[in-house]
């Protein structure tokens, strides 16, 4: 990538600078950033993940996970053995019959194509194939899946070898993977020149650019091959959940000095207005923080769009929900739920007519279908994943183009959808608890995993039994794989709980979900509520040991996604965390779950610190259940303490700790300075303040425990 050298002055002034200095290892590091000395393996990893190369197949013989035979004169494809690890990404067929007469359609995707928590039951192939067989003919048309789930710009390589296959037609049903990344080696003095000049805006802005150019590289590739080839393509342009889904209320990035406590009080003096339902206050004070923040932080974009949809605007609010979902794509800090930025479908929306190809527009076909209504719940399963009837409704639209290319027909959308592709109850009922177990994993509203639990237990009773195992998988203290419930849960369900629940879940201690669980059961005539304060107790109470709450089947409890990034299982390696062996607190109160008796006492043990910033010393308080049961100075240095919250403040079951840090001296855009080093040394950036440090917190019973009593005067100090 050609770097524009107007953002390359400041970076080589700088460096010319410590040319003369004798700092010379920040010079090195300097030289890497400009890619004149980084490491093969980092440039090769980032590399790999542009699709800048020249059209081109590294499995000249395969496809997918499928590799071309030869059998009586006719080629085949059949699964790789030493690919079984990636078998369940893709559709579980053994092998891709010889193209014969029928016509055949190919669908490429991700894994809203592949039909996410559907399939191998319900898939948006099979009700692709189902349609057009009612037009055309069972014996004229067949659907080859090359959906894969986790797909990104690798959709690109994909396209090409699906040639191969030789396909009368290609659907192509992609863009929810597709981001920036973190920038390339030869990228990182750009980024550094653009964040010291412009800071987190800038940043996003650089983004969004990465963004355009390389999906549209992608579109130029795939479409200006297949026409050379003379086959017709229909795309996809894919929709985002704007009306259900919520990414994590976080604080503001990084903002030039002063505007960050600015904006944490403008934030409690909206969300205040917000209850209060005093929208106008609301809208007047998130307006403000927009000023601020440049819309790089989900929060008053939130509320514009709740004020407007209670205003009855729905056209501002969906405006506004659109705002929320784009303003992260420049964040690499965290993982980010798969979306469909607004760049992306732009750049669909222009670059597919360009090559004479049809276009499936699912944001304007959604509004369509719902008369003007936000896309939600009705058409997702989650932030893009499609429900049974939005799968409905985007292979009616996939169908209908297909079928103007093949029969010259113009038959509308709306006019396919009375074909019965529909999963059965009881695959729709597994589907919706899947969903709820998703959603809550993914921090969403507590209201939303109600739903799809009530809608679980009304739509197959079977789902029940699931459920009640479900309780037990996520209460045991045993592996999940090495408890009975694990079993049960196999042998009861389809293949979805295989496919999803046992592959792709983790312990935790999952209060709100199990609570919606237990609410779900309720309305089937099952108590489950008992059993599980009971099994809890046994499992995790204090009573029975002391217990580390910065473990994640604890941690993950606080509803904090950004503190838990630190020791979320299985993160991708792309990028390690930054000083990973330890808690970082994001905002001003931390919060953390013990379970224990009613009335016993509970001693909690506290290793923390001030984050290296301008404050070196604050007063942090500890809260059991709203009441404080201790207040102390801490500074820079890690120092350990000791509280005990008396057997009136504990109650029953689940009881929860909240550490309140000091208000910090906000640094300004100084942190983003290690931003672009961090990049370099493939590390997750900081782009936001840290309030405290974690090292250590400890929960046991105090009639166990010699707890350590705190000076009098320090246990006087007022929180500010």
């Amino acid at each position: 990538m050609e770097k524009p050298p107007e953002l390359l002055k400041p970076f080589a002034n700088r460096l010319a600078q410590l040319a003369v200095s004798n700092d010379g290892a920040q010079a090195i590091r300097m030289l890497r950033q400009a890619a004149f000395l980084s490491p093969a393996s980092l440039s090769e990893g980032m590399q790999s993940q542009a699709p800048d190369a020249k059209p081109e197949t590294k499995n000249g013989d395969g496809v997918g996970i499928w590799e071309r035979k030869q059998e009586n004169g006719q080629t085949y494809f059949a699964r790789r053995k030493e690919m079984a690890k990636e078998w369940p990404f893709w559709a579980n067929v053994g092998k891709i019959e010889p193209k014969k007469a029928k016509r055949r359609v190919v669908l490429i995707g991700e894994s809203v194509a592949r039909g996410f928590l559907y399939d191998p039951q319900f898939t948006p192939a099979m009700a692709l194939e189902k349609i057009l067989r009612t037009q055309l003919g069972k014996d004229a048309i067949e659907v080859v899946d090359l959906a894969r789930t986790n797909l990104s710009f690798e959709v690109r390589e994909l396209a090409f070898s699906a040639l191969l296959l030789e396909p009368d037609m290609v659907i192509m049903f992609c863009g929810n993977n597709w981001d920036p990344g973190a920038p390339a080696p030869a990228e990182i003095s750009s980024v550094d020149s653009i964040l010291r000049q412009e800071g987190i805006p800038g940043l996003k802005r650089f983004g969004e650019a990465q963004l355009a150019r390389r999906a549209s590289q992608v579109v130029h590739d795939i479409a200006g091959l297949y026409k050379s080839r003379g086959i017709p393509m229909v795309w996809i342009v894919p929709e985002f959940n704007l009306g259900d889904w919520r990414d994590p209320i976080t604080n503001a990035p990084c903002l030039p000095e002063g505007m960050n406590h600015e904006w944490m009080i403008l934030r409690e003096r909206g969300e205040q207005a917000f209850q209060q339902g005093d929208l106008a206050a609301a809208s007047e004070h998130a307006s403000k923080m927009l000023e601020l923040d440049h819309g790089t932080c989900v929060t008053p974009l939130y509320i514009l769009a709740e004020c407007s949809r209670r205003c009855g605007d729905l056209k501002a609010a969906k405006r506004y929900f659109e705002l929320a979902r784009d303003a992260v794509i420049w964040d690499t800090s965290k993982n980010i739920a798969p979306r469909s930025y607004s760049i992306t479908q732009e750049i669909l929306r222009q670059e597919i007519p360009k090559y004479g190809n049809l276009v499936v527009d699912l944001p304007q076909l959604f509004e369509e279908h719902l008369k003007g209504e936000i896309a939600d719940r009705r058409l997702f399963v989650d932030y893009c994943h499609l429900s049974s009837e939005g799968i409905q409704i985007a292979m009616a639209a996939a169908a209908s183009g297909a079928l103007q290319v093949f029969t010259g027909k113009n038959i509308f959308w709306m006019q396919l959808m009375s074909v019965d592709v529909l999963p059965s109850p009881q695959i729709e009922a597994e589907a919706s608890f899947l969903a709820a177990v998703h959603n809550a994993h993914w921090w969403q509203p507590h209201e939303l995993v109600k739903h799809y639990c009530s809608l679980a237990v009304k739509l197959s009773p079977h789902v029940s039994k699931l459920m009640t195992s479900f309780i037990d998988l996520q209460t045991r203290s045993a592996p999940m794989l090495m408890c009975r419930s694990a079993e049960e849960i196999a042998g009861l369900g389809s293949p979805l709980m295989q496919n999803y629940l046992l592959r792709f879940n983790y312990q935790r201690l999952d209060s709100l979900l199990l609570e919606a669980v237990v609410n779900a059961l309720k309305q089937a005539g099952i108590d489950a509520g008992k059993q599980l304060d009971k099994l809890r107790k046994q499992e995790h109470s204090v009573s029975r040991g002391p217990v580390d709450l910065l473990q994640f089947y604890y941690c993950s409890e606080g509803s904090q996604q950004q503190e838990i990034m630190w020791i979320f299982p299985h993160l991708n390696d792309y990028l390690n965390h930054k000083m990973h062996h330890y808690y970082k607190a994001f905002w001003r109160e931390s919060r953390f779950v013990f379970v224990a008796e009613a009335n016993n006492p509970v001693h909690l043990r506290l290793a923390c610190r001030l984050p290296n910033l301008e404050l070196t010393a604050g007063v942090m308080s500890l809260l059991v259940n709203g009441e404080c049961v201790g207040k102390t100075l801490i500074t820079r240095d890690w120092e350990t303490w000791d509280f005990t919250a008396a057997g009136d403040l504990v109650k029953d079951g689940l009881n929860e700790v909240v550490v309140r840090w000091p208000m910090p001296i906000f640094p300004g855009l100084k942190p983003l300075e290690t931003v672009v080093s961090d990049l370099m040394e493939r590390i997750y950036p900081e782009f936001f303040c840290v309030f405290g440090e974690i090292h250590s917190l400890v929960a046991s019973d105090a009639r166990k425990t010699s707890a350590v009593e705190f000076r009098e005067e320090l246990s006087a100090v007022e929180v500010p």
